[in-house]
Order: C-alpha cells, then structure tokens, then sequence
C-alpha cells in the first residue's frame, strides 16, 4: 500500500528511521535500502514523503510497519537499477554522507579494538546507549545496530537483510564483550561501539539476505 507520511527521525550511524502517517500507526521502520533516491539513500526529519508499506505480523524493532520503498513528496521513486549500489558510506563528523564505491577499499571497514566494558545508559525509546571501560574514558556509544550478528555488521555486498529475533536493547548493569572505534564527537563521546556482544543468553537471530 501507499501512503504520504513525514520523517519522525532517521539515525544517521545505523541508516535508518521512522516514518509517520495516519496508516501506519506507530510508525513506519524504514531502512536505507528502501529509500529510491539518487545518491546516498536517506531521509531528512520532518521531510514529507511517499512510501510502499507492509504490515508485519511480528513487529520489527518496535514497529509494525515495514517500509518497502519511500520517495520525497513531489518526486519520482528511483528504480533499484539506478540507485547506488556499494552499500557502503562515509558518515563525516557533520553528518555529510558519502558512497564508498569498490575503488575506495583499502583494507576492512571499521576495524575496531575488542574490550569488556559495563553498561551505564540505556535509552530504550531511542535505541542507544553507552558503555562504560577503562579503555573508553568517558563512555563509549552504541546504537542498537551493533548488536547485530557478525554477517550483517561485515556485510560488504549489495542489498540487505531482513532480521528477527536476537537481541535490540541493553540492560543498565550488564557486562559486555564490545568492539569499538575513535569518534570525533558522537553525542558528546569520543568512542563508538562498533559491534556489541552481550553476555547473557539471547535468542537466536533469524537473518534472510535479500539482493539490490
């Protein structure tokens, strides 16, 4: 189904948002590989859009609408062929978003260090959080996309996934195994979790791939 609905907010580290429309109740999650447009596929908060819906019969990530593909109000939907396909991006200290095409690939993207740390913020309306380590002064953040599995994290191929079950918050307390990075200013941190393992029991994750 199509609707027209406005951005509630788009996070820039995992790529993805919310969109809001009077079908979606709750809102609508949307991912970058659902955005048709030329160059890098996201959405602005407060932007006016068309979108491609569907209903989930198990809500994903809070959400019981899955966004298929959305467009700037007053323009043409982008066909898959066209968009850019690396699936990569350079996300600069200002928010300015940039393709990372099979030419710039030097060496793995976001190699980071492993460290045990404890978690001391959980915003669970928002999805991120902070933990804490003597190799990260001053707190290290993380977004909810880091606790996804290793094959979605690594993934350099074009498409994306679709994903259930595991794991999409953090308990304040909790010990955790976390792979961070340096960050400029992220929130006000100087370090970014890059992938986030926690050590208690979660469920298994369900991963389905699908191609661009």
């Amino acid at each position: 189904m199509t609707s027209r609905g406005r951005v509630r907010s788009w996070e820039i580290l995992g790529m993805e948002g919310v969109i809001d429309s009077d079908d979606t109740p709750g809102g609508s999650w949307t991912p970058f590989v659902s955005v048709a447009v030329h160059g890098p596929p996201v959405l602005t908060p407060g932007e006016e859009v068309e979108f491609e819906w569907q209903h989930q019969a198990e809500p994903l990530y809070g959400h019981s609408y899955f966004t298929v593909r959305a467009w700037p109000l007053g323009t043409e939907p982008v066909a898959q062929s066209d968009r850019p396909t690396s699936g990569a991006w350079n996300i600069a200290p200002d928010g300015t978003v940039t393709e990372v095409t099979d030419l710039d690939w030097e060496e793995p993207i976001r190699v980071g260090t492993w460290s045990v740390g404890v978690v001391s913020v959980w915003n669970g309306e928002e999805s991120w959080g902070v933990i804490d380590s003597e190799h990260t002064p001053g707190g290290c953040w993380t977004f909810f996309s880091a606790l996804h599995p290793d094959e979605v994290i690594d993934s350099r191929s074009v498409g994306g996934f679709s994903i259930g079950g595991g794991v999409s918050d953090l308990d304040v307390g909790e010990q955790v195994d976390f792979e961070w990075e340096p960050a400029i200013d992220q929130d006000g941190y100087r370090f970014r979790a890059i992938k986030v393992r926690p050590r208690r029991e979660i469920p298994p994750w369900r991963v389905e791939r699908f191609e661009g």
